[in-house]
């Protein structure tokens, strides 16, 4: 395996969380990974981006130019990853935000309504594990019992937050599994 996956949205999305999930998670099931979260000096509503790389070789880059996924949690961040996907990888897009459509047919496109799905958590908070959740039922790059291990540990001062995350996680998960025709989650392959 080798993923080359790049998250975007703006401060306060919680990009960088689900960055350091899947780069721990991916770690702790023995892959070699590699996380670069990048961020300017603005305040919360700035823009937010973070690489992740998982792999079960060494890996030779730094950076990633062309995504394998990515999950587009903003208009920008739509703008900035559908032109630089690699042909056959996976775009999930946040369709509360953002209500365009990709316009490729060469990538898989999954639309999940993560701010809606949130807000009927009861937390406009977790979009960002909504979306994670959505991009791990369509590619799973690590297991989910690694993701939930992994925020255990990092949450397990606050379980209360804890059981709200796990919640929004699974929620984006049941929610890319329903019937392909009905939702049309993927759009734009064969």
């Amino acid at each position: 395996m080798h993923e080359e996956i790049a998250l975007g949205g703006f401060g306060g999305q919680g990009v960088l969380f689900i960055g350091r999930l899947l780069a721990e998670a991916s770690l702790l099931e023995g892959h070699e990974v590699l996380y670069v979260p990048s961020y300017g000096a603005e305040k919360r509503g700035g823009m937010v981006w973070c690489n992740v790389t998982i792999s079960d070789e060494k890996i030779g880059a730094l950076f990633i130019t062309r995504p394998t996924i990515a999950i587009a949690m903003n208009a920008a961040s739509l703008a900035k990853f559908e032109p630089a996907m690699k042909p056959d990888s996976l775009l999930v897009i946040n369709q509360s935000l953002v209500p365009s459509k990709v316009s490729r047919e060469d990538i898989g496109a999954v639309y999940v309504p993560a701010n809606d799905l949130a807000a009927k958590l009861g937390d406009n908070s977790v979009s960002n594990l909504v979306a994670l959740g959505a991009l791990l039922a369509n590619r799973p790059v690590v297991s989910m019992s690694s993701i939930l291990a992994v925020m255990d540990s990092m949450l397990s001062k606050n379980q209360e937050r804890f059981e709200m995350n796990q919640r929004a996680l699974n929620k984006g998960y049941a929610w890319a599994q329903k019937d392909y025709a009905s939702v049309q989650k993927v759009e734009g392959r064969g």
